[in-house]
């Protein structure tokens, strides 16, 4: 290596949470004795992170250490990149340096030259926190040509006078497939619980420092190009739920923040929808398992979602309006007990073995292509052509189902609407995924239109959940009950009014893939 550089390079890897009680049976598992190519190797690495007062290098998704092996000072810059189901891809920049310092003469990337040689940078880089941890590694390799090492790191991360424990395998990728880190995982977590960890070391030391509360991640815009295949589409729209639905794990189970379970619970809606779009190029029994486990998944936060919005949005006015109500007041503390074993619930399906076995087994479906191993000769076709044709066939079916169910809708019954309400998520959803294939301007206006019909569906459907939840609580006294359900049955009329509006405005709103 030229000491004198920085050596780009991607870094591939699949970062678990190991017990310290599961170490030994990782040390005599199968797997190592049938792939390891020599001994493991045992290192002692100490790393600084250095950053500004402001953390404006964190802001931009830049680390920059200076890491101790054995007398050697080496500095990394990591930026960029994507975390997916565990699976972190990013840029390397790596080089020699003389002390623990960084040296910034060493980097020759233009942009991250420019960033951290400017003044307001350069001059105020500072300690900010420390990772400490012994490392054990294994070089695995297959017949294949495959090659994964296999690196089990325990210590902890220092910031000031706070730290937190450090327990965590990774496996980074040398040679070969990705998705040969998905089926190492699998293998491994046959014997050995292991749960998937979506944040880095250095992610964790900027939390310990700043002790910030859990981020609550919504969906990000996808930018599918027209000459874009109906495969890499796919992968495209599938990979986008995963990062969205993972994003949110974290402050699912660390903070009190409603919004995490929801978007989780948006992220699963949105993938299961996107699965049935591509059936003309994907055969379903492909993906029929994983369809049941993400609906298994989904109904487990059904219902911490549910109490949620019965207690932060569907009582909170009534109690406004009638506050000295004690009868009301009953009514909310039993709602809050529902509420926290609803959410207890929620936490055990997400820490739950099945629940890390799924995301690996979905990321190994994706990573190896399984999603297309049982294709025919005609579907293969399909899944190369361009994905636009596909988009305008699933856009068309999609909105005249819509249109077909949606007359008269503040006539009809209740579990009709219901119908109606899930063809206009349905809708919805594909109106997202292709949208950027399409005119920009037409497109936004097609999907204000329909989120706004669906905003008001969605808030009837949330009164006739309130109905079935206000019977689960079986309170003595039933005159709360009487008033918060006449409460939301005075809203159901006004937003039938609304809905009635909402629909006209869509259903006039020129389709934008025409």
């Amino acid at each position: 290596m030229d000491l004198g550089q920085l050596i780009m390079a991607t870094e591939i890897e699949l970062k678990l949470l190991i017990d310290p009680a599961d170490i030994a049976r990782l040390r005599r598992h199968p797997l190592l004795k049938a792939h390891a190519a020599g001994r493991a190797n045992t290192r002692h690495l100490l790393s600084i992170y250095y950053d500004t007062p402001g953390l404006t290098l964190h802001q931009r998704q830049i680390a920059l250490r200076v890491r101790r092996v054995g007398a050697r000072w080496v500095q990394t810059v990591k930026g960029g990149g994507a975390v997916r189901a565990g699976l972190h891809q990013r840029g390397e920049w790596e080089g020699d340096v003389a002390h623990e310092r960084p040296d910034l003469t060493k980097i020759d990337s233009p942009s991250l030259l420019k960033l951290l040689s400017s003044a307001a940078v350069r001059d105020r880089l500072q300690a900010v926190f420390t990772t400490e941890f012994k490392r054990t590694t294994w070089l695995l390799r297959w017949d294949d040509g495959d090659e994964v090492e296999l690196a089990l790191d325990q210590g902890e991360v220092k910031s000031g006078d706070k730290s937190t424990p450090l327990c965590e395998i990774e496996l980074e990728l040398k040679h070969g497939n990705p998705a040969r880190l998905f089926l190492t995982a699998l293998e491994l977590q046959q014997t050995i619980p292991l749960r998937l960890e979506n944040i880095s070391k250095a992610e964790r030391g900027y939390r310990l420092n700043q002790t910030a509360p859990s981020l609550v991640v919504k969906a990000a815009a996808l930018d599918l190009a027209p000459d874009m295949s109906v495969a890499q589409a796919f992968q495209a729209i599938a990979w986008n739920c995963i990062t969205h639905w993972t994003a949110n794990q974290e402050g699912a189970l660390l903070s009190d923040n409603p919004e995490n379970i929801h978007q989780i619970r948006v992220a699963l809606r949105r993938l299961r929808s996107a699965l049935p779009l591509f059936k003309s190029a994907i055969p379903r029994e492909s993906y029929r398992a994983i369809g049941e486990e993400l609906k298994w998944l989904a109904n487990s936060l059904g219902p911490a979602r549910n109490w949620d919005v019965f207690v932060t949005q569907t009582l909170p006015p009534v109690l406004a309006q009638f506050p000295a109500d004690k009868g009301l007041q009953q009514l909310l503390q039993a709602a809050r007990q529902a509420q926290a074993t609803a959410r207890n619930e929620a936490h055990m399906a997400l820490r739950s073995r099945r629940y890390d076995r799924m995301l690996l087994t979905l990321g190994t479906w994706l990573m190896a292509d399984g999603w297309h191993a049982q294709t025919s000769a005609q579907q293969k076709l399909r899944l190369e052509a361009p994905v636009v044709d596909l988009a305008r066939r699933v856009l068309n079916a999609c909105h005249k189902t819509l249109h077909q169910h949606g007359q008269a809708l503040a006539t009809m019954p209740a579990e009709e609407r219901h119908e109606v309400r899930i063809a206009a998520k349905k809708l919805r959803y594909a109106t997202e995924f292709f949208a950027s294939l399409f005119p920009r301007k037409a497109a936004l206006r097609y999907i204000e239109a329909l989120s706004a019909l669906q905003e008001e569906l969605g808030v009837l459907n949330d009164a006739a959940t309130t109905e079935i939840l206000l019977q689960q609580l079986r309170l003595q006294d039933n005159t709360a009950v009487g008033t918060v359900s006449g409460w939301c049955a005075h809203d159901v009329t006004v937003h039938l009014t609304g809905m009635d509006a909402a629909w006209k405005k869509y259903y006039h709103c020129r389709p934008f893939w025409k």
